[in-house]
């Protein structure tokens, strides 16, 4: 899992200096201080707390158990500093595939959640869900980003749906 981070290390864009990047499962909670981290830390990534200028949560929460998502959350949260932004996109309420995978009592695992076909798991949320889980941050947009794709050698249509949002957290 590692493979997309040593890609990402190489590009001669990244500068150590300025940004980190490693795999971190956010749903468990950890607790790394930033006085633990030295140069024998064995975890693949440091969790830094209050030191991120900006965090981003590409298709990330969808994927956690509804259960572990007040973990993960606060886990990424911890990781700002006071000032600092979240970015998140993920999948919305209503989006097509969740409509077809409604139709599947198998597929389903809870309110929302379901698993794909490829044993991958998906929440699908609304904007209220985010609203609870950063509640403590600034919203500075939260909205649904909805798209329609059609295939022209068919002519079938795909309607999306995902939700995006920043978020700050509080200076004091």
């Amino acid at each position: 899992c590692a493979g997309p981070v040593e890609i990402m290390k190489k590009d001669a864009r990244f500068d150590e200096s300025r940004a980190t990047g490693g795999v971190w499962d956010i749903s468990q909670k950890e607790e790394i201080n930033n006085s633990d981290i030295d140069d024998n830390t064995t975890s693949s990534v440091a969790i830094i707390k209050n030191l991120a200028d900006i965090c981003t949560l590409l298709f990330c929460l969808s994927a956690i158990s509804p259960e572990n998502m007040t973990v993960a959350a606060q886990n990424v949260i911890s990781t700002l500093k006071p000032g600092g932004v979240l970015i998140m996109r993920d999948y919305g309420r209503y989006d097509e595939a969740q409509i077809k995978l409604g139709t599947s009592r198998a597929k389903r695992l809870g309110d929302n959640f379901y698993v794909k076909s490829d044993g991958t798991r998906c929440y699908y949320f609304c904007l209220e869900d985010l609203k609870n889980l950063f509640a403590e941050l600034e919203v500075l947009e939260l909205k649904y980003v909805t798209r329609t794709y059609q295939n022209r050698a068919t002519e079938v249509q795909r309607r999306r749906v995902w939700v995006q949002g920043r978020f700050r957290k509080p200076i004091t």
